[in-house]
């Protein structure tokens, strides 16, 4: 059986095109980490508010009434922190 041996005009281009794929990926992945950090922070947020509206509600009675405003605050942190980072555009 004979095996097919690349040219080295093969092994440039396809050492290039990966470089290059690589090149793209590690790209991507630079302009996603803020978004990523984003999304974390939303719901990071949005979990942390509300337990701690429901550690309250639990201690004193006071029902939902905790419970909701740590929600609505969560969001309210979260969606900023959120909509401050869509701001930033780094190219």
């Amino acid at each position: 059986m004979s095996k097919k041996v690349k040219s080295s005009s093969q092994e440039i281009k396809s050492t290039s095109y990966n470089y290059r794929s690589l090149q793209s990926f590690q790209k991507i992945l630079s302009r996603s980490g803020p978004a990523a950090s984003a999304s974390y922070t939303l719901i990071g947020s949005i979990l942390i508010f509300t337990y701690a509206g429901w550690y309250y509600d639990n201690h004193n009675d006071t029902s939902p009434i905790a419970l909701l405003i740590g929600l609505f605050l969560g969001l309210i942190v979260g969606f900023y922190h959120l909509i401050k980072v869509a701001g930033i555009k780094k190219y």
